[in-house]
């Protein structure tokens, strides 16, 4: 697993793009460069496994960041507020609305200010979704493999056994193209088993033997023969802006350490025990550098009052 780029002729591939997704630009310094655009909108990577689809959007995760030459992603950018999101079984959720995704739960519990100690691979998606929102996000990245199946999509099998009033979970699938029409909200999706995010692209790129092809035109005509059934919902309620309380930082007013990009520990006052805040869920910190001044952030945010989420 490294970052090295493949050598010419050691498995690295050209894009394959049609004129409808062929952008060129004029680039300081460097003068026209062509290559493979992605729009605004929905659009899904597709391919059978091994072939790159994953690969494709870890390059793209990290487009958020600046390359140096020779890195053989510098001309791979993406927009600033450009993130993956992936479930994340047993992370806290404090107050966040996701009813527009999980609701009519169980005992009535709420979801529009839901709290959870040990989330659900579904839950902590939508929470993370919500959250993402919340600061103003306008591109979501997922990949299946890091995905909950329930979250994403229901075929029409469960949807025949499972009536759509006893399944709380909203898939993605429903809201995808919602997010995007009226919220402004792209979505890039790795998709290799779910055929219904076809009805709800607007562009769908192949990944074979690590090569890109465009196959939109392709896709749509495959949508129209076996059109997937896709309920009528609610509108999306637009995220609550939350205030922070303070007090829930109390960890990091204790000793704390940063060993690692994707932790960081601390003490809580008058205990000696180290307890551990897990971030290798946020796939786009890249060194250990970002991690201590997310520790810095939380230290001072700790002893201020009237800070936001």
């Amino acid at each position: 697993d490294t970052s090295t780029p493949l050598l010419v002729g050691a498995g690295s591939c050209p894009s394959s793009h049609r004129p409808r997704s062929k952008l060129r630009y004029n680039v300081q310094n460097k003068g026209d460069i062509t290559g493979m655009g992605i729009k605004p909108g929905v659009t899904l990577i597709a391919g059978g496994g091994f072939h790159g689809k994953t690969t494709l959007l870890s390059a793209l995760k990290l487009g958020v960041y600046s390359k140096i030459p020779g890195d053989g992603r510098e001309f791979l950018v993406t927009t600033p507020s450009a993130t993956k999101i992936r479930a994340e079984d047993g992370r806290q959720i404090a107050g966040v609305d996701i009813s527009n995704f999980i609701n009519n739960l169980p005992q009535n519990k709420k979801t529009t200010q839901f709290y959870s100690c040990d989330a659900s691979g579904s839950t902590s998606q939508a929470a993370a979704i919500m959250e993402y929102l919340e600061l103003g996000g306008r591109c979501l990245m997922i990949d299946e493999d890091t995905a909950a199946t329930n979250f994403m999509v229901r075929d029409d099998k469960i949807q025949m056994l499972l009536s759509a009033d006893k399944e709380p979970i909203k898939p993605y699938l429903y809201r995808a193209r919602e997010l995007y029409d009226r919220l402004g909200v792209s979505s890039i999706l790795v998709v290799g088993g779910a055929g219904d995010y076809l009805d709800v692209a607007d562009t769908v790129l192949l990944l074979d033997n690590y090569t890109v092809v465009d196959v939109t035109e392709r896709a749509k005509e495959i949508a129209t023969t076996r059109p997937a059934h896709i309920p009528s919902l609610p509108p999306m309620v637009s995220p609550k802006p939350r205030t922070l309380e303070p007090g829930s930082l109390a960890p990091f007013t204790g000793k704390t350490k940063v060993p690692d990009r994707t932790s960081i520990s601390y003490t809580m006052k008058g205990e000696e025990n180290m307890s551990l805040l897990d971030l290798s869920a946020l796939e786009q910190i890249v060194e250990v550098g970002q991690t201590r001044f997310i520790n810095e952030v939380l230290q001072k945010m700790s002893g201020e009052r009237g800070g936001r989420t």
